[in-house]
């Protein structure tokens, strides 16, 4: 279970390298988890959460560490831009082969939220997931010519990426504590 789940986190980078345009995630200010895309000139934020026990105030980005509901809210870095059309797709990846010749054909659309204007600043579409996996947002956006723009911004949903940190850290310190082990048996039977 742990090598697929190593294979598809794998692939899901992969992703990210092979999907159209430029897509920019970093740490944002005081080191949360804003991601950035851009979406033709335009520069947006992306803000996920969760609200599951625990994850309540936490701000997510490429993993949503549960299963259960995600939302995940898109808003301009820039002023102006309150009449600009967005909309936001919600895909899933049904094939782990398409990829290679055609990125945009390896998700299926799960949700969709209609065009709409910024107006206060904020657009955000939800759903809840109940299957471990790779998901994808596309942003539609108009630019100042009217022209429709799209970026796809990849994440992953039910990796709880700290508590397979946590296993691999155990069995790297159990290695470690079995090979000094071994080193000072070694010794031990040297000195005999």
């Amino acid at each position: 279970m742990l090598t697929r789940l190593i294979a598809k986190l794998f692939v899901a980078a992969l992703f990210g390298l092979v999907m159209s345009g430029s897509v920019f995630a970093h740490a944002g200010e005081h080191h949360s988890q804003n991601c950035f895309v851009d979406v033709g000139d335009t520069r947006l934020r992306l803000s996920g959460y969760q609200f599951q026990p625990g994850l309540e105030n936490e701000h997510f980005c490429r993993v949503f560490p549960e299963l259960g509901q995600i939302i995940i809210a898109v808003e301009p870095l820039e002023e102006g831009l309150e009449n600009r059309q967005i909309a936001l797709e919600l895909l899933e990846l049904s094939s782990w082969t398409d990829w290679l010749s055609n990125a945009e054909k390896a998700f299926a659309v799960i949700k969709q939220q209609p065009a709409k204007q910024f107006g206060a600043g904020l657009v955000s579409i939800q759903q809840t997931i109940g299957q471990r996996g790779v998901y994808a947002l596309r942003v539609i956006m108009q630019d100042d010519a009217g022209h429709l723009r799209h970026q796809y911004f990849v994440f992953l949903v039910g990796v709880p990426v700290t508590k397979i940190l946590a296993v691999l850290a155990g069995f790297l310190l159990l290695g470690l504590g079995f090979a000094w082990s071994r080193k000072i048996a070694a010794k031990g039977e040297r000195a005999a």
